[in-house]
């Protein structure tokens, strides 16, 4: 039994990275029984928020501590950098008999006493250095320069991500695995609910459907662009809305949101480009099994959820070129991330043609269990390679 030990990733401020290790201690309880055992180490406040919602992931309750607070982070970061270790977290892992550590935009130093996996999602800082601060773009850069010089096993989430890790950081070859993630996801729930989801949202029979955060790298106002070129072919009309989710804010450009709604009113676009806000996760799924199309405009992705979320539903998508989406999805219809012209197109395409018909339960079942049986097999490789290296 290989006992691994994570904090919240994000710190309760990424939902995406939430979601993750939400999958990730799912795949690990329901796949790996008798063989890795996760413990969760969380802070009193992140136990009093989210705490109960993981207990059903986890063979024993979360370990609660206030030396938690900062673990590998800020100051703590530093500490760790100068004299090798986090000892205060240290401390912790140790009295619960852990074997390995997880490590997200962490640091606990070269000296751990506890062998480190440090999961890196993507290099969009590298692809697209001009959306980060200067200030921003070192800090992540450096980061990661520890992460990959160090004694660490480096897990990334797609081939894509491997690539660019040896591209950019080369003292990580050799010290890396690739774990495509798999969503937890019943496709028989969820299509259950899917016409339940879309009624109780007001939405039409036919819809495209986009549920990103608007952060600048997801490139929605490509989408308003393709709208604007439709209107001008006389198209709209005859056009499924475009359903947007997801949070609003984005600290690299603050009014991002507000801007891109705005030019959506000024050419009357707003019922094209309608915003339902944030919305229970369980009516996200919902939808995207609904949904004549899942859309996916962005310029950059590590491993897309929303993508995955797609495929364990059966849902048809329309997704921008990008190396990773052609990695993930290879059967999507794609477009290129710089032309709202020929994504206008695809769209009026798509909308020509009748909905197309969903693969059987039964066979979303199948795959999704395979998916998740992949996953979980590479974990297994990744901490058991991660020990024997420590030994």
């Amino acid at each position: 039994m290989i006992t691994v030990g994570f904090t919240l990733i994000g710190r309760g401020t990424w939902s995406g990275g939430e979601s993750y290790l939400r999958n990730m201690l799912s795949v690990i309880a329901s796949e790996l029984g008798g063989k890795v055992q996760a413990k969760l180490f969380l802070t009193p406040d992140q136990h009093t928020t989210v705490g109960a919602s993981f207990d059903h992931m986890l063979a024993a309750p979360a370990i609660v501590d206030e030396r938690v607070i900062g673990a590998g982070l800020g100051k703590r970061g530093l500490i760790a950098l100068a004299g090798g270790s986090d000892r205060a977290f240290a401390d912790v892992v140790v009295a619960q008999d852990i074997d390995i550590v997880f490590e997200v935009a962490q640091w606990f130093g070269n000296r751990f006493p506890l062998p480190v996996i440090s999961w890196i999602p993507d290099f969009q800082h590298r692809r697209l250095p001009h959306l980060f601060p200067r200030r921003a773009w070192w800090r992540r850069d450096l980061g990661f320069r520890l992460q990959t010089s160090g004694n660490r096993t480096i897990m990334l989430s797609s081939e894509d991500a491997l690539a660019d890790c040896g591209t950019f950081y080369p003292a990580s070859r050799g010290k890396t695995g690739v774990a495509r993630f798999a969503v937890d996801l019943d496709p028989g729930a969820v299509m259950a609910r899917t016409e339940a989801a879309r009624r109780a949202h007001g939405l039409p029979e036919r819809f495209f459907f986009l549920p990103n955060q608007f952060w600048i790298h997801k490139n929605h106002g490509l989408v308003v662009e393709a709208l604007r070129h439709i209107d001008r072919l006389g198209g709209l009309g005859t056009l499924p809305p475009i359903i947007l989710t997801g949070r609003t804010t984005d600290p690299r450009d603050p009014m991002l949101f507000k801007r891109l709604m705005d030019v959506a009113q000024a050419h009357r676009l707003e019922g094209h480009f309608r915003h339902l806000g944030l919305i229970p996760y369980e009516d996200v799924v919902a939808l995207i099994g609904a949904t004549d199309c899942l859309l996916n405009p962005s310029q950059f992705e590590g491993w897309s959820t929303t993508v995955e979320e797609a495929k364990s539903l059966g849902a048809p998508m329309l997704l921008s070129d990008i190396r990773l989406h052609r990695e993930q999805a290879p059967d999507a219809l794609f477009f290129p991330p710089d032309n709202a012209e020929i994504l206008a197109q695809r769209l009026l395409e798509i909308g020509r043609h009748p909905t197309v018909l969903r693969d059987s339960v039964t066979v979303l079942q199948g795959r999704q269990r395979a998916r998740r049986r992949d996953y979980a097999a590479a974990l297994l490789a990744l901490f058991e390679k991660t020990k024997t290296a420590a030994r």
